[in-house]
């Protein structure tokens, strides 16, 4: 009908760990439900689609099923943000206190830079009997979205091991763990006097939000693959 090819296709088999991508530990599967998402920018191909994606419940492979109880699937549009900057001259920030307003002065001068672990050891620490270990025996963490950027915090579990999350859990690290998902740029900020780091993770998302067509479109889940990375550390530190 010359509508073109899809502008968008994510197909997952939830219960596979498919968020883990290539670091997935595989075991034995007795039931996984498939995910398939797509997006097209007529609506006519997506109604396509939607009818003949609704007879895999029926005449699929033995012992497919589904939830046919739902119908066919529904065509939405796809809602995406659009973010930019607007200039603090132009934006008056005002604090109101019991009903009292108060005009806050903002400088609008250059921003100060900030420079991405500036305080953070960057060579392996000298550690004998070093053992393998996944991150999450280190460090705590908790992940989330703003647009198309995943923000993932790691909290080190005991102040000594933190130089060893600095050392291994670096921008570009984690950005290789995580090929599969992110396709932009990494950068990782340290946070003094918290024992944690900051790393922001740019186009991440499939597009974020309500644009994309992942499981995970706010990267609530991110946070736990990054923590499946391994890492080494001396073992006397693991001691109880």
């Amino acid at each position: 009908m010359g509508l073109g090819d899809y502008s968008g296709v994510d197909l997952s088999v939830m219960g596979e760990a498919a968020v883990f991508g290539p670091h997935a530990k595989k075991h034995d599967l007795q039931e996984a439900v498939l995910r398939l998402a797509v997006s097209h920018p007529q609506k006519a191909a997506l109604e396509i689609f939607s009818k003949e994606i609704a007879p895999a419940g029926t005449s699929w492979s033995p012992g497919t099923t589904g939830s046919l109880n739902a119908g066919r699937p529904n065509v939405a549009p796809q809602v995406k943000q659009f973010a930019f900057l607007v200039k603090k001259a132009e934006v008056a920030a005002r604090v109101t206190v019991d009903g009292a307003s108060e005009t806050v002065a903002i400088p609008t001068g250059s921003p100060a830079p900030l420079v991405p672990g500036a305080d953070a050891p960057s060579a392996m620490p000298a550690g004998d009997d070093l053992v393998e270990v996944p991150l999450v025996h280190l460090a705590h963490g908790r992940s989330g979205d703003k647009g198309d950027t995943s923000n993932v915090g790691l909290v080190a579990r005991r102040p000594e091991f933190l130089p060893w999350i600095h050392a291994q859990a670096t921008a570009e690290a984690v950005k290789q763990y995580l090929s599969h998902l992110v396709k932009g740029d990494a950068r990782r900020f340290a946070l003094p006097g918290t024992g944690a780091v900051n790393l922001v993770l740019d186009r991440a998302l499939g597009g974020g939000g309500m644009a994309s067509l992942r499981t995970d479109p706010l990267g609530k889940g991110m946070a736990q693959v990054v923590l499946s990375m391994p890492v080494k550390v001396p073992k006397r530190l693991l001691a109880p």
